[in-house]
């Protein structure tokens, strides 16, 4: 066997000792795994958007977003909950009761169900916005919960770390609800027209405003804004000095092991040794001497 085979042998065989001797190594860095991604995790935000999740999913089956008084709708209430199945949509036609002589009022009849019927409150404009709304607000639920399990668990992938502390899920959450809101206002001007249009006394006062569902629209996008603050204000390590502590976690396992390595009882060396002297040398006159 040669020189070089016999020390990739004896190396070989001392690892193998080594690693047997110390089964825990590799459980030491299962728990160092887990250490960086509890230091990862942001509990603050994570119950902040929980909260707002919440929120959130209670605002889109409360059938108290518009509050309507003083027109031809037959709901005190209009809901996105009313929304959720297709229904039916057609169109009949009314005289203006104080104006015998003005064109034909066109009122639009909403059946989502065959227990619920909504005469006189939406058209079809503000129907198709209606179920935009409930579109962005599931959206916002998808995205609101994709940066919780972000910050309750806190993964060490990059693409997923940097999403998690620059907040982007929440963000985009965010971004959806201030669309809500601003097409929340743009509906509730629709059935203001809707009503004016279809009032029963000429000078009777029209009302439509925002109701409870609206309001946990608002305190959702206030917790989400609070789940940003707490990713962005965060400190978290920088790059370099992530590789830094990962750099010295590395050595100081190696001592570990060099140590372990010391330790073991002395072992024969099956390799020539190149320091040792050779053996002396007898000329044919020292054994004549003798």
């Amino acid at each position: 066997m040669s020189p070089t085979n016999s020390n990739r042998l004896f190396s070989r065989l001392q690892s193998y000792i080594t690693l047997s001797i110390n089964p825990n190594q590799f459980n030491d860095n299962r728990e160092e795994i887990i250490l960086r991604r509890k230091n990862e995790r942001n509990y603050a935000s994570a119950i902040c958007s929980m909260f707002a999740i919440a929120t959130l999913v209670v605002s889109l089956f409360d059938y108290r977003w518009f509050w309507l008084n003083g027109g031809l709708c037959n709901l005190k209430y209009i809901g996105l909950n009313m929304f959720f199945s297709m229904g039916t949509l057609y169109v009949i036609q009314t005289p203006v009761p104080w104006d015998s002589s003005a064109p034909m009022n066109d009122i639009y009849q909403f059946t989502p169900n065959n227990y619920m019927e909504l005469i006189g409150c939406i058209d079809r404009r503000s129907f198709i916005i209606l179920r935009l709304i409930i579109t962005f607000i599931c959206f916002a639920i998808i995205s609101s919960t994709i940066g919780f399990l972000l910050d309750a668990l806190g993964p060490m992938k990059y693409s997923l770390k940097f999403m998690r502390r620059h907040a982007f899920w929440y963000i985009l959450s965010v971004f959806l609800c201030v669309i809500v809101i601003g097409l929340c206002f743009y509906v509730s001007e629709l059935i203001y027209d809707i009503q004016d249009k279809t009032r029963l006394k000429i000078g009777k006062k029209i009302e439509v405003q925002f109701d409870i569902a609206y309001y946990l629209l608002v305190i959702s996008n206030v917790l989400l804004l609070f789940a940003i603050a707490f990713a962005l204000l965060r400190k978290y390590p920088t790059h370099d000095e992530e590789d830094f502590e990962r750099l010295i976690d590395n050595s100081s396992t190696r001592e570990q092991s060099l140590f372990i390595e010391r330790s073991l009882p002395a072992s024969i060396s099956i390799t020539p040794n190149n320091n040792e002297p050779p053996p002396d040398y007898y000329s044919d006159e020292d054994f004549l001497v003798l």
